[in-house]
């Protein structure tokens, strides 16, 4: 039976190691607008924080489709296929040995996964964790540590409340990753209070409507930055009010700048 390829075998990704531990090694993923990769397996454990953009992932038994930051746990050997949507992907990454314990070590079972309740101190983590990695100067001792500890808040993110979520929800999540209109404006046109539309989107989403309209902004950057664009150009193509608003916001959801965040996407 002929092997599965590796994801880095496909073109339109790039994943770049950061960092190489006794027992952990952590990369940073960009995945182009659009792409979609063929069934593959990994030799390792894979621990993903996807910090912005959406992806779907398919394994031969089940589908999960995302929108918002999420934690992936794919054991070694799982098969499965991805594709992108219309922003790409940032990805940051933790392999483990695939004969590593994730339940024993780690608490989590070794089935397929994914969470898509991340917390805002766990983001704010990953963000600073992928600053640290890619700014160098940390001892490999203390790097490894700080990978660990990312890892322990990972695991400990949220599964999506059970139920199915009213039809408005998937209408306003597909507005608000058009166009950065107010929240108040979205509520009304969906004949719903602005309390109660906020509350039922954070329950479903994990994010107040306004952290996921931020998030999609930064998402339609992604690719412009990644294309060469000015920061001015992208911020204000984007629907950011300026160029520092890009930067406050790719600092809150990737731990970069945009112009460190633009060499890590054409790196």
């Amino acid at each position: 039976m002929p092997s599965l390829p590796s994801p880095q075998t496909q073109a339109g990704s790039a994943s770049r190691t950061l960092f190489v531990g006794e027992r952990l090694s952590a990369r940073v993923g960009w995945y182009t607008p659009g792409l979609r990769m063929s069934r593959h397996v990994h030799e390792c454990h894979q621990l993903s924080l996807l910090l912005v953009g959406t992806l779907g992932e398919q394994t031969p038994h089940r589908e999960v489709r995302l929108a918002t930051s999420a934690v992936g746990v794919k054991p070694a050997g799982q098969v499965h296929a991805n594709d992108y949507g219309p922003s790409g992907a940032l990805i940051l990454g933790i392999n483990l040995p695939g004969r590593f314990d994730l339940e024993r070590e780690l608490g989590v079972d070794g089935g397929w996964q994914w969470r898509e309740r991340a917390a805002p101190a766990m983001l704010a983590r990953g963000g600073s964790t992928l600053a640290q990695l890619t700014g160098g100067g940390f001892p490999a001792e203390e790097m490894e540590a700080r990978l660990w500890e990312l890892l322990a808040m990972m695991v400990q993110v949220d599964q999506r409340p059970a139920g199915t979520p009213p039809r408005w929800l998937a209408l306003a999540c597909e507005r608000l990753g058009e166009e950065a209109v107010p929240v108040t404006a979205l509520a009304q046109e969906h004949g719903l209070h602005p309390v109660y539309f906020a509350r039922a989107f954070a329950r479903w989403m994990g994010c107040a409507p306004s952290a996921f309209r931020l998030r999609a902004q930064l998402q339609r950057a992604l690719p412009l930055l990644a294309a060469g664009q000015s920061l001015s150009a992208a911020a204000c193509q984007a629907g950011f009010a300026d160029q520092a608003h890009l930067s406050r916001v790719a600092r809150q959801y990737s731990g970069l700048t945009p112009a460190r965040l633009a060499r890590v996407l054409r790196a």
